[in-house]
C-alpha cells in the first residue's frame, strides 16, 4: 500500500500520460516518442517476487485514486519530474478525455508485469463502457518510483 512515507518514491513520468492520451485519443495506437523511460532493452526482472507484487499493488492503488477522482493523491506518489509534467488538474483532464473516448470506467482485470531492463511495466486491462482499454504504469526496479503512466487502447505493445 502506498503511504505518506513512500510517496517520495513515486515520480518520474506523468507528463507522458497526457501526451500519450492525446495520441491515443487521436487513434495513434503507439507510444512512440512519448517516453524514453519505457524503452529498456534488457529483460531483467525485478529482484524479487515481492517487488513485482508491490508494483502490482501500487499500480492498482494509483488506478483506484484516478477512478475515484482523487487526483491529488494519485499525483502525490509521482516523482518531481512527473509532478511538474502532470499536475492533478492535468491528470484529471486526461482521465476525463479518456472516458469520453472509451466510456465510463466499469472495472479492471489483473495486473500483468513486463520487465524492461531496470524497469517493470505493469499493464492493467480496463473494462470501459464503450470499449476496453488499458492502464499502464512503469516503475523503476531499484527504488519503485513511477517512470510512466498511460491510459491506452487495448493492444498497444510495451516498447
Amino acid at each position: 500500500m502506498i503511504t505518506s512515507d513512500n510517496r517520495k518514491r513515486y515520480a518520474p513520468a506523468v507528463a507522458v500520460a497526457a501526451t500519450l492520451l492525446a495520441l491515443t485519443a487521436c487513434g495513434s495506437g503507439t507510444e512512440g516518442g512519448t517516453s524514453s523511460n519505457t524503452t529498456g532493452s534488457s529483460s531483467a526482472e525485478p529482484s524479487t517476487t515481492v517487488a513485482k507484487e508491490q508494483f502490482d499493488q501500487d499500480a492498482l492503488h494509483i488506478l483506484d485514486y484516478v477512478t475515484k477522482g482523487d487526483f491529488d493523491s494519485a499525483a502525490a506518489i509521482f516523482d518531481e519530474k512527473m509532478q511538474e509534467s502532470l499536475t492533478p488538474q492535468a491528470l484529471s483532464s486526461a482521465w476525463d478525455q479518456y472516458q469520453q473516448q472509451f466510456g465510463a470506467y466499469q472495472s479492471h482485470g489483473d495486473p500483468q508485469d513486463v520487465p524492461r531492463g531496470d524497469l517493470t511495466v505493469v499493464n492493467v486491462p480496463l473494462a470501459m463502457a464503450t470499449m476496453p482499454g488499458e492502464f499502464r504504469v512503469t516503475f523503476h526496479n531499484d527504488d519503485g518510483t513511477v517512470a510512466g503512466l498511460y491510459f491506452l487502447k487495448t493492444g498497444v505493445p510495451v516498447p
